[in-house]
């Protein structure tokens, strides 16, 4: 199950190893800042204070959040997200879907350039998949129902598979971090392969002028650069860079971000902790932003020992988790977390409001116990595993303990640094329950296969139900009709809520902070700075 452990660790996020996700945010973005009678005008530097340095730039070897972060701006995808999570040509002009399903014929928009002042043709397209499929952790899930690449033209690229593969087009347009296909010249792939690139051309908005690591990344406007015509929504559309230069400096002090946007050095900083909204809501010069949608707490349990590889007992574990008093306990201020039995947010194609129904957040203790003794647990201690540098999950294992031990189950903590956390996950003996920050806005729902069918992930999930998850997942792959594939998706969530191999407990919010010079900014998963422009 190699390649699922590949694609799973694309989608962990950020508290888990800084994924995640250059997406739009909520069904209607919410613009902040927008208070102002000056139009967008050109100019300044834009400096961002983000939490984490980036090991490399190379967004097809590594799941690190902090690199599509950043390169979003240089890099375009064939296909974006709107902000109604819809996936819209981009650096394509359209595509088509023959009638048997397998073959996806891709047109180009023609004259693009690259940031050395080339035309993107086909020939590019081919390079960046090929090597995408080899390195990329999504490609190599993609790769083996995949049969070739044929180019029709300058313009016009063939995408062929041996069977149908249904959900290509939102994979190749994943907003979740590293995952997208981002397009680069083929001279650049020519040259290092499936080696770590040192050099960086797209498409984008803004090219790299210097990479100083663990200290900043600088780009500059690109004045060449060929836009989409579209209206700008999500990261679709149309970019414009009225900064001259965007700065990402990598401050890992939370009180250096917030002073810093407090005094101007920086006008917006990553991640500023909760507990600080009343002050900086009330403060002149910053406004605090809140992200919605942004990512999920997953309890992950390992079904392939006991007490858990017996449904009834995930299912008592399910009855008796008190959901309102664990987010306070993890998160604190309502504002920061919400209840949702989906694994999709609200305003997604794949939103179903009935998944859960009837289990997710019915705290019942009495039944919670029934359910344990019919499962035949004998008493043996469960072990909760997880890391204990997260403030959040630290805080929620600790509450849970508590919870579950009111059910009757015996449990014990095992906190331990992250490396050796990763490590002792991957045993089937040794754990039972794992707390897994998620991004909440996934592109497909055929991603969730990857951490829930059979011995998907960590999850050691193999009987009779695991295998007709299995099946409920070919079916989602295989179908193209949209309205057929929700059906689909919603057998998903019905078997998810019967079987509860894992469950999302809730749902919650990074907080950031914008000073009030920047303007045009759009709330979204991953902060991005086109269309925005600095007052002052």
């Amino acid at each position: 199950m190699k390649k699922m452990k590949l694609i799973i660790s694309t989608i962990l996020m950020v508290s888990i190893m800084g994924l995640f996700f250059g997406c739009a945010s909520g069904s209607k973005e919410k613009q902040v800042n927008t208070e102002t009678t000056s139009k967008p005008k050109k100019g300044g530097t834009i400096v961002v204070a983000d939490k984490m340095t980036p090991p490399h730039l190379d967004s097809d070897k590594s799941t690190d959040w902090a690199i599509s972060a950043i390169m979003n701006h240089v890099y375009e995808g064939l296909f974006e997200f709107d902000e109604n999570y819809k996936v819209q040509p981009h650096l394509a002009e359209s595509y088509t879907l023959s009638k048997d399903g397998k073959v996806y014929d891709v047109k180009l928009r023609k004259g693009v350039l690259f940031q050395n002042n080339k035309e993107m043709t086909t020939e590019d397209v081919k390079a960046s998949f090929e090597r995408w499929l080899k390195n990329n952790d999504i490609g190599i899930n993609v790769k083996p129902y995949f049969d070739k690449v044929n180019v029709k033209g300058k313009y016009e690229i063939e995408f062929k598979f041996k069977e149908v593969y249904a959900p290509f087009i939102n994979i190749i347009a994943s907003p979740v971090s590293n995952q997208k296909l981002v397009i680069r010249p083929k001279e650049e792939i020519d040259k290092y392969g499936d080696n770590i690139m040192k050099e960086f051309i797209g498409t984008g908005p803004y090219k790299l002028v210097k990479y100083v690591p663990d200290k900043e990344v600088e780009l500059k406007r690109f004045e060449k650069y060929v836009p989409d015509s579209k209206k700008a929504s999500g990261l679709s559309g149309k970019r414009v860079a009225y900064a001259d230069n965007l700065v990402f400096k990598f401050v890992s002090e939370q009180e250096t971000r917030i002073s810093g946007v407090k005094t101007g050095e920086f006008l917006f900083a990553e991640e500023a902790p909760q507990d600080r909204y009343s002050v900086l809501k009330d403060s002149p010069d910053v406004e605090p932003i809140i992200v919605k949608p942004d990512g999920m707490e997953m309890l992950m349990m390992n079904c392939g020992s006991a007490p858990f590889n017996n449904k009834k007992a995930r299912q008592a574990l399910a009855y008796g988790i008190d959901l309102k008093e664990l987010a306070s306990s993890m998160v604190g201020d309502e504002k920061f977390w919400s209840l949702e039995g989906c694994l999709a947010n609200p305003g997604s194609t794949w939103y179903d409001k009935t998944a859960g129904k009837g289990i997710y957040g019915q705290y019942n203790i009495k039944k919670a116990k029934q359910l344990l003794k019919e499962s035949g647990y004998d008493g043996t201690p469960i072990v909760i595993l997880n890391g204990q540098d997260d403030k959040v999950e630290k805080q929620g294992a600790v509450a849970l303990k508590s919870q579950l031990e009111k059910i009757g189950f015996k449990v014990k903590l095992a906190l331990y640094d992250r490396p050796t956390v990763v490590e002792k996950r991957s045993k089937v003996k040794g754990w039972n329950l794992h707390l897994s920050y998620f991004c909440k806005v996934s592109p497909d729902p055929q991603i969730q296969s990857a951490w829930t069918g059979t011995n998907a992930w960590i999850s050691n999930w193999n009987d009779e139900d695991s295998k007709h998850m299995d099946d409920i997942f070919k079916s989602m792959m295989r179908e193209t009709n949209l309205e057929k594939r929700k059906t689909i998706v919603k057998d998903f969530y019905k078997e998810m809520w019967k079987s509860v191999p894992h469950m999302n407990l809730v749902d919650y919010s990074r907080m950031h902070v914008i000073n009030n010079k920047l303007k045009g900014y759009k709330n979204g998963v991953q902060p991005f700075f086109w269309n925005t422009w600095i007052e002052e």
